[in-house]
């Protein structure tokens, strides 16, 4: 990987200098590596209080996925909605289920959160292998954003055999909280990757790897120059499996509970959002080029879609940002 780089989906990393100032005192720089929300996370911050901010943020993630997000947490808010058929929840929970229903009303459900009981089918996560049809079918009954209903911090499922399942947006959410969080801090500048989620902040101008689905860990199709904003990616080659000579990924389509196929391998979106980043990274891979273009640019957002065939399309928005760094990939819009 190219110095400098950070690349979507693979490891994030910075290069700044050791010392900065910092309103005429010399900034501390401090980077933390550790494992949450199922991936490898990294950090980089700049700041007087960069090293004190650093340690605080690894607990925090983890204190999110464990408490409110993951389903498999026993302890978390999510595995206890779905174990009671709703409850009441904290004001960050019901904010980001706010959010996430927005979100999956614009997008026709093509983003849906009550997939968890479809998503176990495959297994992805342990020994994936493909349902059985009556399986897959009898799940799907069970799905549908509108089956969850909030009022308040109250939620109520309107069939007990729904599924919560806050994975499309857990990282995005966790990076709004963690840049909530900071806001205090005196910090020039950072990053913090959760995945295939980053947060930037600051002014300063980073560049930003889109990873190349055919290319090995830290290659790169594209670079993006941003700043300020948060960028998310979903990709077909990120959990797969292949069985009988065929490949099976793990962003599946609400509509049929099987892996979307629709000619894309990754899609990439810059927001101001965390979890709107995040969302709409699946919605607009479900929903494919056109009408996740419309989609994004409905919720304020930019994208790039990148098909298996090397064609790019890429939003207005973004187009000066953009470069094209591999020949095997071209812009088409």
């Amino acid at each position: 990987m190219k110095k400098g780089l950070i690349a979507l989906a693979a490891v994030a990393a910075a290069v700044l200098a050791a010392v900065l100032l910092y309103d005429g005192v010399a900034a501390k720089e401090a980077q933390q590596t550790f494992f949450a929300m199922d991936t490898v996370c990294s950090l980089t911050l700049t700041g007087r209080d960069a090293p004190a901010a650093a340690e605080e943020i690894p607990a925090q993630v983890t204190a999110l996925e464990t408490g409110l997000f993951s389903r498999q947490a026993e302890s978390s808010a999510v595995a206890q909605l779905n174990r009671s058929g709703g409850g009441t929840v904290s004001a960050q929970l019901a904010q980001v289920l706010s959010e996430t229903r927005e979100i999956s009303e614009k997008s026709g459900g093509a983003l849906d959160c009550t997939l968890g009981g479809v998503s176990d089918l495959w297994d992805f996560s342990g020994e994936p292998h493909i349902p059985q049809a009556a399986q897959l079918q009898a799940a799907l009954a069970h799905t549908g954003y509108q089956k969850l209903r909030l009022s308040g911090n109250t939620v109520t499922y309107d069939d007990s055999a729904a599924v919560l399942d806050l994975g499309a947006v857990g990282k995005g959410a966790a990076l709004d909280a963690v840049r909530e969080a900071l806001q205090d801090k005196r910090l020039r500048s950072g990053i913090v990757s959760l995945g295939g989620s980053i947060l930037l902040l600051g002014r300063r101008t980073f560049t930003v790897g889109i990873k190349d689905p055919a290319g090995n860990a830290g290659d790169c199709l594209a670079t993006m120059r941003l700043s300020d904003c948060c960028i998310s990616t979903s990709g077909s080659y990120e959990r797969f499996f292949e069985e009988n000579g065929e490949r099976y990924h793990h962003i599946l389509d609400p509509a049929t509970g099987r892996p979307v196929q629709n000619g894309l391998v990754n899609v990439t979106i810059v927001a101001q959002s965390g979890l709107v980043s995040d969302a709409l990274s699946t919605a607009c891979f479900v929903l494919g080029v056109e009408d996740g273009a419309a989609l994004a640019a409905d919720c304020g957002c930019e994208a790039v879609f990148v098909a298996e065939n090397g064609d790019v399309t890429v939003t207005d928005g973004l187009r000066a940002a953009l470069k094209v760094t591999n020949p095997d990939y071209r812009i088409v819009n």
